[in-house]
């Protein structure tokens, strides 16, 4: 972890170290990078919209189909969603190649789930402002003629 470390130093990201992880800022949202047992992950974290949390996991699972090699998962507190991407990792410089590549994949799908939320939010805007007829406004204040 502290080849791991130093290479993000090297790299030009901020990133603090922690005791099982090192965690670093990916677009205003916490990144957290982990290695265990040659197996690299790095995760994206952010909040969740209480007032459209179904439409926010609703997005989540659309953006899981759309982006390679990204899962999105709702943390136990169900208030945040971590997005993450791993692969195997033997070496220092299998990091220096992945690193770049899974930080790009996280952002995809991050923008990917932005892009998701506003066509939901919006449909579900347009949705109840629809107001349906009732049977009342239809025929109610009509008398037949005969």
């Amino acid at each position: 972890m502290k080849s791991i470390f130093r290479c993000m130093m090297e790299e030009g990201y901020t990133p603090s170290f922690e005791t099982t992880h090192i965690q670093f800022d990916i677009d205003d949202n916490i990144g957290v990078l982990e290695y265990d047992e040659d197996i690299m992950s790095v995760h994206l974290f952010f909040s969740i919209d209480e007032e459209s949390y179904e439409l926010f996991l609703e997005a989540s699972n659309l953006t899981m189909l759309e982006t390679y090699a990204v899962k999105a998962v709702v943390m136990e507190d169900m208030k945040n969603i971590m997005f993450s991407c791993e692969t195997m990792c033997d070496s220092i410089n299998e990091f220096r190649k992945f690193l770049p590549r899974a930080i790009e994949r996280l952002k995809d799908a991050l923008s990917t789930h932005k892009s998701k939320m506003k066509k939901l939010v919006l449909a579900s805007e347009i949705l109840s402002k629809t107001v349906p007829a009732t049977e009342d406004t239809v025929t109610g204040s009509r008398k037949l003629l005969s």
